[in-house]
């Protein structure tokens, strides 16, 4: 296996070069929001003011716009080719709580209504946003704070204690569905700044080309559904690095949602601290074809799951090394996508998905669920653990939340959890299963008699 991943270390060189090349060019003019009428109290809307300041730095060929420190209230701006957003220390770009705000932009979202972003780019290039300031999205306007979705049965609702209703989903108004927007675009580059609050997916990049993300914050309420971190969607050659994200729904997810079927290709991440909800980081959805992914040195902390590869139709996920990951997974109330997992790999239901050549490698966790490993007639491969130890407990959550397994999107697996049991790998039609060194164990304070002996059904592997 450590043969099979050595043409991706020169293209991870090549990666980089390409995606400096480009970023700060023909950076001409520098200017102030201020120096267009903005005005920092919180309450004057700046949009206006703030889109002046981008076209003119569009028309100088290029430059600098300017937040400085202050609280600037805005709606829907469009970033433009070879411009630069820079947030100054002490700024804070305010999203309007109202949707009357948010301008419609002409993009079709297949699973989302009326595509409205706060910032966004279509068809540009060579755009960054930088700084030590923040971007404050606003979620509390766009949520009914009092209905939940538990994910359980009506009549099953009332058994839900208060601490596990204050876990649960909150249901969404109508909100802006994606706040910071890029779609075919290329060279674009966040450093520095802090992103929080997002009410829907937060940094959107749909049939992208190189997207670097460093040193970023993205600190959202993890009760909201779909406010996912980075969500990058038909999107090649991405770099993330020190980023620390928290985020209701996947923390760092790629699919091919807004570009059916699209390549996902070319992807670095690496030294992130990870909170999510649901997954801290999915490579994989429906028709995505997604190659060559290295994740190093990340700590995921305070989750419902922790990594999950997933192919339908027409999809893979090929071509993976993950490694050095610290983790804590539990098993959260409410209708979320995953029930404490550490890992899942999953193709079920589909002919033509398949997931191959995997190494997740040098890994410490703690989790309430089982490593799920699911094809479907072997279509997940050459599948390689190696050097995990991992310490499972059994959680209160469990006699509701763990009666099945979970491949969400696809349908559910009855689980082998009970009081007495709780599998520390539960695999079914895999091929080529190859686990060295892996170790698993009880929690402290977990009963003796809990036991973690694994379900395995049609599968080929070695340890």
């Amino acid at each position: 296996m450590a043969g099979m991943h050595k043409p991706l270390l020169g293209a991870v060189a090549a990666l980089g070069l390409y995606l400096t090349t480009g970023i700060g060019a023909m950076h001409a003019l520098t200017t102030s929001i201020a120096e267009h009428g903005a005005v920092a109290d919180g309450k004057t809307m700046n949009t206006a003011a703030i889109q002046a300041a981008v076209e003119a730095c569009a028309q100088a060929g290029g430059g600098t716009v300017v937040v400085p420190a202050g609280a600037w209230l805005t709606g829907s701006v469009q970033l433009k080719s070879n411009v630069t957003l820079q947030l100054d220390n002490g700024a804070m770009l305010r999203a309007s709580p109202n949707l009357a705000d948010y301008t419609p932009i002409a993009f079709k979202h297949p699973e989302m209504p009326q595509t409205t972003s706060l910032l966004w780019a279509m068809n540009q290039h060579d755009i960054v946003v930088r700084g030590e300031g923040e971007i404050e999205l606003a979620d509390e306007p766009f949520f009914d704070w009092n209905k939940l979705w538990t994910g359980l049965p009506a009549a099953e609702d009332a058994k839900l204690a208060d601490w596990q209703r204050a876990q649960c989903v909150v249901a969404p108004k109508e909100r802006p569905t994606q706040p910071v927007f890029f779609h075919q675009c290329r060279r674009v580059k966040f450093e520095g700044v802090t992103v929080s609050h997002s009410p829907c997916w937060t940094l959107v990049f749909s049939g992208c080309d190189g997207v670097r993300l460093h040193g970023i914050r993205i600190e959202n309420n993890l009760r909201i559904p779909n406010n996912d971190g980075v969500h990058f969607t038909g999107t090649s050659n991405v770099v993330v690095s020190d980023c620390v994200i928290h985020a209701g729904d996947d923390a760092l997810a790629v699919s091919a949602i807004t570009v059916p079927g699209a390549r996902c290709e070319n992807y670095v991440y690496t030294n992130c601290l990870l909170t999510s909800r649901s997954t801290a980081i999915r490579f994989g959805y429906q028709g995505a074809k997604v190659r060559n992914v290295t994740v190093s040195n990340v700590v995921i902390r305070d989750s419902q799951r922790g990594i999950f590869l997933n192919a339908g139709n027409d999809g893979c996920v090929e071509n993976v090394a993950i490694t050095n990951v610290t983790m804590e997974t539990k098993m959260f109330a409410g209708g979320w996508w995953g029930k404490g997992e550490p890992l899942v790999i999953a193709a079920p239901e589909t002919k033509t998905g398949r997931i191959r050549g995997v190494t997740i490698s040098h890994v410490r966790a703690t989790a309430e669920n089982s490593i799920v490993l699911v094809g479907q007639n072997r279509n997940v491969r050459d599948i390689t653990l190696e050097d995990w130890e991992v310490a499972y407990g059994y959680s209160a959550n469990s006699p509701l939340y763990g009666r099945a397994v979970d491949v969400a999107p696809a349908a559910p697996r009855g689980s082998a959890i009970t009081p007495e049991r709780l599998p520390w790998l539960y695999a079914e039609s895999v091929e080529g299963l190859r686990l060295v060194n892996v170790r698993h164990r009880l929690q402290d304070g977990q009963a003796a008699m809990l036991s973690l002996e694994p379900v395995l059904t049609d599968v080929d592997s070695s340890e």
